[in-house]
């Protein structure tokens, strides 16, 4: 058998270990006889290999730098076939094709050897032709780990790319409701640990209906994406934008009372008033409504959203382009 033929005939797969890649093999044996035939006889059909004396060794070589096959003799000092092979497949590194190559030909020894985790059992003398066949073997089952350990990790980008995208706004690129609804029963959870206050703002473009209809969609789309750039852009490290629906946004205040709460949204009501977008005759404005969710009262983050939206309700029936609060800041 050449090396050709014996390439041609383990070309592998997509993803998996290229034909033209050779594989990595460790011979593991305590005779230095036998492991110098053994590593002769892997170069005389198109292969190289390293070597090692007993298991400790190999696994100290296996630590700097990891093999595709191991080809390993079963009785050795310091560390036997057995309990190498049980280490390699604890090791998590990747697939490793492990092989005895061992003059126990009995069926007690070939049954332990499988149960420990070996892929295959070759018995001494080695059989050239047989050893390269199975070395073709190797070759496919590897490269079929490879392939499935690549798609798996593609599945997982993909996942969380889903998950990722589930959770943002498609127009404004903010986090949507659904991130929002994590984002506060990890925050109410905080919160009732260390006792901690928040606040949240709901806030709402002015006549964004009217505004719509008259300018177009495409006009009210760019509103709502330069609104929520100002918003994000205009808050402190720490807080958290997320849309709520329609022209709504919910802003998230840790760490902030009420009080302080009414600076930071005045803050950003400034800001988009002072907005200019293309194909809008006038400004932009928003109106905020603002709550204190207390821990250590008989609150949750749900009682808060309910003050803050009644509090908008507030903001828009006196005039719209104002904050409003659930209660006067400081009570």
């Amino acid at each position: 058998m050449t090396k050709d033929s014996l390439r041609d005939d383990t070309t592998s797969p997509p993803d998996g270990l290229p034909s033209d890649v050779p594989l990595r093999i460790l011979v593991v044996d305590d005779d230095e006889d036998a492991r110098r035939a053994l590593v002769s006889g892997l170069r005389s059909i198109g292969y190289e290999g390293r070597s090692a004396a007993d298991g400790l060794e190999a696994w100290e070589m296996l630590e700097r730098e990891p093999a595709d096959v191991i080809l390993a003799d079963w009785r050795m000092p310091r560390m036997d076939g057995i309990e190498l092979c049980r280490r390699t497949r604890a090791s998590g590194r990747g697939y490793t094709y492990f092989m005895f190559v061992t003059s126990y030909a009995d069926r007690e020894h070939l049954l332990a050897g499988l149960e420990a985790g070996a892929d295959a059992y070759q018995t001494k003398p080695v059989d050239l032709d047989e050893l390269a066949t199975r070395l073709g073997v190797a070759r496919r089952v590897i490269s079929a780990h490879r392939r499935l350990v690549a798609e798996n990790a593609a599945l997982r980008v993909d996942s969380q790319r889903a998950h990722a995208d589930a959770r943002v706004d498609a127009l404004t690129q903010v986090p949507n409701r659904l991130s929002l609804e994590e984002a506060l029963r990890v925050s109410w959870s905080h919160a009732k640990r260390y006792g901690h206050r928040y606040s949240l703002a709901i806030c709402d473009i002015d006549n964004f209906k009217a505004f719509n209809d008259r300018h177009g969609h495409l006009v009210g789309d760019e509103v709502l994406r330069q609104v929520a750039a100002t918003v994000r852009y205009t808050l402190r490290d720490g807080d958290s934008l997320f849309r709520y629906g329609g022209e709504e946004f919910v802003v998230v205040l840790p760490e902030q009372l009420l009080a302080d709460a009414v600076i930071a949204v005045e803050r950003i009501r400034s800001a988009v008033e002072g907005l200019e977008v293309a194909g809008v005759g006038g400004a932009i404005t928003i109106s905020f409504g603002v709550a204190e969710l207390d821990p250590t009262q008989d609150d949750s983050p749900e009682d808060c959203l309910r003050r803050a939206d009644a509090a908008l309700y507030r903001a828009k029936a006196e005039g719209r382009n104002r904050v409003a609060t659930d209660r006067p800041p400081g009570s």
